[in-house]
């Protein structure tokens, strides 16, 4: 029965195929007049599209120009009544003119990449029109001409002549075994009785009849929308203008289709029309206030979620609630909407949680490469005990295709039992949304034998249809790791360098000015939104094009100008600063940290002085490149010491763990403090190990560490991946030269490697510092190449299960040797500012590429990619990772604390002269527990402090259990914790 139903409706759309539409790709010709199709150079080098029939020429912006005079078939012109004509094309294009007898009719582009244009009357009255098609090809891809075929359509729905039964058979044709499931066995004979006729137009009203009487797929709750990246592809600038078309577009539709609904994002770009576009924005509102068009927010801006630290994680989703809260108050505000960012970190979820987020929603994890995302409705559960609802969403940047609706309604009830799916109509990534075709597409198929119905709606009503099931859906418990896009946290590492920069001098101004009691005019929040904006997914994974990045150093160098200004400004509240060099200084420690001996440099001493501290006089070492290095004590907490020049009388302070380098000979040394011994040779780092409770630990190192070369070419999406079989494609790289010992003393021993790889000049300075059980590695590069990729390697002495690194609002543990497939692919993931394998760690001045196997562990440090940006990494690069001995675990000794003094330098400033020339020290602000990570501080109503922060430990803290995101006001610390500025500055009390 099978296949002879198939056979049988096979036999009826050949039939009417040729009766409904007319393929224009065969007939298409090229400007020397050869076919468009079938040409030698596509045969040649893209052999999968030429198999699929397309249209082909080269890549790069070149022009392909398609002609044909086109006439109505004589079969067609038979038929009364005769309907409309479309001609339906599809492009693989960065530009695209379709041209009728000379006149432009339809533009498009990447993105805008489809059309169904009306044919005019003339074409039924034997008139030829003169069709010619003028395409480039994208810079990145060879171009395609992939649909360009002429389709027939009734006027009105009724369609009395059957113009729309040839799709209504494909639409059985695609569900026809489900239905030979579903049907009662009369009804299948009765089916099959009906395909058996022969096929024809006078039979064509029988069939029609029964498959009305078939079972529609599911019906459709629809929200128009219109993806719009804030940057990509095209500069910043560029959006403002796609997205006051887009909407005006909207707003123009609206008045003439009244059931349409339309939903869109960000704060950031709703804040940008109130600023600059008003009317159109009060337009926007009043269609709001009518509940048809729905702002779909979440995060001030559709930010990435793998690369960004915590604080400004949680700052995105604090920022876009607000906003969206204060301006669009008829709404509730309980979704966060990211369909395209390159994962998830686990930690999102907390962050969710607390912003009043409860559901959240996406469509990336449908591009894994791998591994089908397997739930598409789910609880998204995090490790604290909060949870989101969770949607997957249908693809964006749909249409109002009926096939495609109707396969995507069988398999949203065929994935989540779920009976009404949610489609999203519009054109997408450069804006565009609905357009007049999509809507009168729409309206014809509404009510038509086995298209699904569909009706227009809000994103929030459909939730909230979908809460009730939340018992019974199914838990996932993990991040949301996309199979995909793998290089983001390499790419363009200037972009990762401002970001965390900002972040850190954000928080230090934000803390400055509570603990100061200094409330800022907008609160710092000008800085902040720049932040957040440059953390759009597609700005700092470093996947734009150079306008992008050109505009956005500017607003980097700014925003950092004025958040040091903030900070300092606050700082001179509490304490006296000064001008130029000084003989006294203010160092300080201004984020929470982990406590311990600091090693720093600050100007050498005048002749027969040394520097005082707070406990006595320092000692001092001369530095490299001019000053001088001391060492100081500092907690845990944020705490400002000054420093004074007196004449040298006492012995100074002994040195804590002071250092120790032993030349071995053969270019060899070791070189130790009282925490790491360590192994140095021409090849770099040889060995490595930590002091335990009674001696040196055990070797940490399998074999020495490796700078390693690969080619790093052959993906698609270029700057966006790493080859996924770089590893098979090594290229030769070796040390020219080293060690050099660039300075020894006992508080600070520096050695430096000099190397090429390829054209690009390379060195690696290597140091430690007293007290230090951090071992620092400075690469510097002025980087060239092109499609490579630089990584450290590090074998580990013994093997692990699993290894783990920090991430967005959480810490991820993942195998080293993987259980299933899912677990393999993730063969490299995003790092913040940590990774640690068996008895190591790396601290990183990141976010970094990284990657954990059983036999060790890997950061990737620099590539070459050539699109979207030709040059995107080239330059002069520095590099700043640490090695740390970890023989009970990351979390016992405190890895998340070390990364963050390895990440946040001391502050520094000259003091103002006083009379009474005395070293002292200020605490600021003292931290309950190094487990606890700082996100934000200000102060309440009550003008006490109130922080924010984040439990990073699987121990519940006095404050927070543990994962959790919480906050806490200053009544409810220890008087250890208080701060009150007395006379001579702030001093705890």
């Amino acid at each position: 029965m099978e296949m002879g139903l198939e056979a049988l409706l096979k036999g009826w759309i050949e039939t009417f195929a040729p009766l409904r539409e007319l393929d224009l790709l065969p007939l298409l010709r090229r400007e020397n007049g050869s076919p468009g199709q079938h040409h030698p150079w596509g045969q040649l080098h893209r052999a999968d599209w030429e198999a699929r029939g397309l249209v082909i020429w080269p890549r790069g912006g070149q022009i392909i120009k398609l002609q044909h005079c086109l006439r109505c078939p004589g079969a067609w012109l038979s038929e009364k009544p005769r309907g409309e004509t479309r001609l339906a094309l599809r492009w693989w294009a960065e530009t695209a003119a379709l041209r009728v007898d000379g006149k432009t009719v339809v533009q498009g582009d990447l993105f805008d990449s489809a059309c169904r244009w009306q044919l005019p009357q003339r074409f039924w009255q034997g008139e030829a029109l003169n069709l010619e098609l003028e395409l480039s090809s994208p810079s990145h891809d060879e171009g395609a001409l992939i649909l360009a075929r002429l389709e027939r359509e009734p006027e009105q729905p009724a369609d009395p002549n059957g113009l729309l039964l040839l799709t209504k058979l494909r639409l059985l044709q695609q569900d026809l075994s489900r239905l030979e499931k579903l049907l009662p066995a009369a009804q299948l004979k009765a089916l099959a009785d009906a395909l058996a006729a022969e096929p024809n137009l006078a039979n064509q009203e029988f069939l029609s009849a029964q498959l009305a009487q078939l079972p529609k797929p599911a019906p459709l709750q629809l929200l128009s929308h219109a993806h719009l990246d804030l940057a990509w592809l095209w500069p910043v600038a560029d959006t403002w203008q796609a997205a006051e078309r887009t909407f005006r577009s909207v707003l123009g539709l609206m008045k003439s289709h009244p059931e349409l609904c339309f939903g869109h994002s960000t704060p950031a770009l709703y804040h940008w029309l109130s600023q600059h576009r008003p009317q159109l924005f009060a337009a926007i509102r009043q269609a709001m206030e009518a509940g048809r068009w729905e702002p779909l927010n979440g995060p001030w801006v559709e930010t990435d979620c793998t690369l960004v630290g915590s604080a400004s994680l949680l700052r995105q989703f604090e920022e876009g609630q607000a906003y969206s809260r204060a301006s669009f108050p008829e709404w509730e505000h309980n979704l966060a909407w990211l369909p395209d960012s390159f994962g998830f970190s686990h930690g999102l979820v907390e962050v969710c949680a607390a912003t009043g987020v409860q559901w959240f929603l996406s469509h990336k994890l449908f591009w894994n490469a791998t591994n089908p995302f397997p739930h598409r409705l789910f609880r998204w559960r995090h490790q604290s005990g909060s949870s989101v609802l969770a949607l997957m969403s249908a693809a964006i940047g749909t249409d109002a295709d009926p096939l495609a609706m109707a396969n995507y309604s069988r398999q949203w009830q065929e994935a989540t039992g779920v009976a009404e799916g949610l489609w999203l109509p519009g054109v997408g990534d450069h804006g565009g949304g609905p357009s007049r075709e999509m809507l009168d597409q729409l309206a014809l198929w509404q009510g038509q034998a086995l298209a699904p119905n569909h009706q227009f709606s809000s994103m929030r009503s459909y939730l909230a249809e979908l809460e009730p099931l939340a018992a019974e859906l199914p838990v996932w418990r993990d991040e949301l790791y996309l199979e995909l896009h793998r290089a983001c946290a390499t790419s363009r590492p200037d972009q990762k360098r401002h970001n965390r920069t900002l972040e850190r001098l954000l928080l230090e101004a934000d803390l400055a000015e509570a603990i100061a009691a200094i409330k800022p005019a907008d609160g710092g929040q000008a800085a902040w939104r720049c932040l957040l904006f440059q953390q759009f997914h597609d700005i700092l994974p470093g996947t734009s094009i150079p306008a992008v990045f050109e505009q956005a150093e500017r607003q980097w160098c700014a925003a950092r100008r004025a958040s040091r200004q903030r900070r300092d400004q606050a700082l001179g509240h509490l304490v006296a600063i000064g001008r130029g060099f000084k003989k006294q200084w203010w160092v300080g420690q201004l984020l929470p940290a982990k406590a311990a001996e600091r090693v720093f440099k600050l100007p050498a001493p005048a002749a027969g002085h040394c520097w005082h501290g707070p406990h006595g006089a320092l000692a001092s070492q001369r530095a490299h490149g001019g000053g001088c290095w001391l060492q100081l004590p500092f907690g845990d907490g944020v705490e400002l010491q000054r420093l004074v020049q007196q004449p040298t009388g006492k012995e100074p302070l002994p040195i804590q763990q002071a250092l120790g380098l032993e030349d071995l000979g053969a270019g060899r040394w070791c070189l130790q403090n009282s925490r790491l011994q360590v192994l140095l040779g021409p090849q770099g780092v040889e060995q490595l190990r930590g002091w335990q409770a009674d001696g040196w630990g055990p070797e940490l190192l399998k074999s020495p560490l490796q700078l390693r070369r690969y080619a790093d070419r052959g993906e698609f999406w270029d700057a966006w991946d790493l080859a996924a079989n770089y590893q098979h494609q090594p290229l030769p790289f070796s040390w020219c030269s080293g060690p050099e010992v660039l300075e020894s003393g006992p508080l600070c021993t520096a050695l430096r490697w000099r190397g090429h790889c390829g054209q690009s000049p390379i060195q690696l300075m290597l140091r430690l510092q007293a007290g230090s059980e951090v071992l620092e590695l400075c690469l510097q590069s002025q980087w060239q190449q092109h499609h490579e990729l630089l990584r450290l390697e590090l074998p580990l002495a013994q093997a692990t299960d699993f290894w783990s690194a920090d991430c967005p609002a959480g810490v991820q543990n993942r195998a080293s040797n993987p259980r299933n497939a899912r677990e393999a692919a993730r063969w490299e993931a995003a790092a913040i500012s940590w990774v640690a394998g068996h008895g190591l760690a790396v601290l990183l001045d990141g976010p970094q590429g990284v990657s954990g196997t059983a036999d060790g562990l890997g950061v990737s440090l620099l590539r070459g990619p050539t699109w979207p940006d030709p040059s995107a990494d080239h330059g002069l690069h520095r590099l700043r990772l640490g090695l740390m001995a970890t023989p009970g675990g990351w979390w016992q000794q405190g890895v998340p604390a070390a990364a963050a003094s390895f990440r946040n330098p001391l502050w520094k400033r000259p003091a103002a002269d006083q009379e009474l020339n005395k070293a002292e020290s200020c605490q600021l602000l003292a931290w309950p527990n190094s487990d606890l990570q700082l996100l934000g501080i200000n102060r309440n109503e009550a003008n006490q402090l109130r922080l924010t922060g984040q439990n990073l430990s699987p121990c519940r803290t006095a404050h927070l259990k543990a994962w959790a995101i919480g906050s806490w006001d200053q009544s409810s610390w220890s008087s250890k914790g208080s701060v009150s500025c007395l006379e001579g500055g702030p001093k705890a009390v």
